[in-house]
């Protein structure tokens, strides 16, 4: 019953761990702005989850502030510690999940991208002006002669 009455108690002040898991939410906000907006990979798999990762932070670090400030404003029902704790295991369960999926399913997409993209330079076919038939396009060896020429090619497969 002590635990019950702990957690259910209407209290508009922090302490020290409240405060800490406060600030943290503030940073989580920052982290995820940076992931959404500043990041880049060069790995499409690893760009898209990094910017699901940033906005999942950016949510949960925003809910976490909401709570803490409506908890300061002393909002009747939602100053108490459980919603805090209650924050505080959800963001431990989607940390959880965070884990699992970049330890078992990003690989496995970073794998796929990466064989999609061997598969990209197959045989393509151009349009013919006069005639309009499809004539195949003669790929180019790949550039060994310096950084320049394999950046020409690279560019010239992606059209």
């Amino acid at each position: 019953m002590g635990l019950i009455s702990y957690l259910t108690t209407a209290a508009a002040q922090f302490g020290p761990l409240a405060w800490i898991f406060f600030i943290g939410q503030i940073l989580g906000i920052g982290a995820g702005a940076y992931l959404v907006f500043m990041h880049t990979e060069r790995n499409p798999a690893r760009q898209t989850f990094m910017r699901q990762l940033g906005i999942a932070l950016m949510t949960l670090g925003g809910v976490g502030v909401l709570l803490g400030a409506l908890r300061l404003l002393n909002v009747p029902f939602l100053n108490q510690r459980l919603w805090l704790w209650v924050q505080a295991l959800l963001e431990l369960g989607v940390a959880g999940y965070i884990v699992y999926y970049m330890r078992q399913v990003l690989p496995n997409l970073e794998r796929d991208a990466r064989t999609r993209g061997a598969k990209g330079g197959t045989a393509r076919t151009a349009r013919s002006s006069s005639s309009g038939e499809a004539a195949p396009v003669v790929e180019r060896p790949v550039a060994t002669t310096g950084r320049r020429g394999a950046r020409r090619d690279r560019k010239r497969k992606s059209r």
